[in-house]
């Protein structure tokens, strides 16, 4: 069995080959977007797009901004001398990118769902600042034709098995288990803290709770290192067919894409009890040397 850091580094080199190719499907300004919305959910500053008070919930975990990053925001707030500083405590965990991103799926018509992790003990007063911080960069992007779409996500809700109501707007099922199964094939860390799922082997799935309870315990991964959403031991068979209701109104706006999915829904219900997980092989894949960017693209296992 591979050791804890040789699995880390696989995925981190896979999701910054995923965020190149993703950056090379843009125009320049809206490269410029997509780098700079870390930076904007790491800082508050009343001369940057999305400022909404002192207050707002701020800080990402584990960031430090590139050249261009701190470039950009130059431009827009010339006054703004930017210095890293340690926070006492960062409310925003992790920015994923989930979805058709960086795959073969992704067109010019496509648009972007950000996962926005926030840290569970905001009070309601924080998030709905933070939610009306993260609708004041939607419209901001949008100036660029850029369609972002964020989605505040609360890491022991979603295990516990509360999924945020998303719009019709977002990608994939609003099923637990499914939608858990897209994010982890699909998503694309942009900031923060990376999903421990990566570190547990696929096989281990039946006890992932125990496998991370003793990575914790041996120090292989550290308290503010990872984000958790939780494994993936089965799929049940009662989400199918929301699943597959879902796709079907997808289907009006991404015909061709829903059906992707929905014949992908179908293989999951023939195949159970004993589903094979596309996160899964994924997973697998990855643990057991894979590395080819195209071998896997989320869209081509699907």
């Amino acid at each position: 069995m591979l050791d804890t850091q040789t699995i880390k580094k696989r995925f981190l080199a896979l999701n910054r080959d995923r965020v190149a190719r993703i950056r090379d499907t843009l125009r320049t300004r809206q490269r410029d977007v997509l780098e700079v919305l870390p930076l904007l959910f790491h800082i508050n500053h009343p001369e940057l797009p999305g400022f909404i008070s002192a207050a707002t919930p701020v800080g990402v975990s584990d960031y430090s901004p590139g050249r261009r990053a701190l470039e950009v925001v130059q431009k827009m707030a010339r006054e703004m001398d930017y210095r890293p500083r340690a926070l006492p405590r960062f409310d925003i965990l992790s920015l994923f990118l989930m979805g058709s991103s960086g795959t073969i799926a992704y067109s010019t018509k496509s648009d972007f769902d950000i996962w926005l992790c926030h840290n569970p003990d905001l009070s309601a007063v924080q998030l709905a600042e933070l939610q009306e911080k993260a609708a004041a960069l939607e419209k901001w992007a949008g100036t660029f034709d850029l369609e972002v779409h964020f989605f505040l996500m609360n890491c022991e809700h979603f295990r516990a098995g509360k999924v945020v109501e998303l719009s019709d707007e977002s990608s994939g099922s609003a099923q637990y288990h499914l939608l858990l199964d897209e994010f982890y094939r699909t998503g694309v860390l942009l900031a923060g803290r990376y999903p421990v799922w990566w570190l547990v082997p696929a096989q281990e799935e039946a006890d992932y709770d125990r496998y991370v309870r003793q990575l914790r315990a041996r120090g292989e991964v550290g308290d503010n290192e990872t984000v958790d959403f939780g494994g993936l031991p089965r799929a049940p068979a009662e989400e199918f067919f929301g699943a597959a209701l879902w796709q079907l109104y997808k289907s009006i706006d991404s015909p061709y894409k829903a059906a992707l999915k929905l014949m992908l829904t179908e293989v999951y219900a023939a195949e159970y009890p004993q589903v094979e997980l596309l996160s899964l092989r994924f997973k697998r894949a990855l643990h057991e040397g894979e590395t080819d960017l195209t071998r896997l693209d989320p869209y081509i296992m699907l």
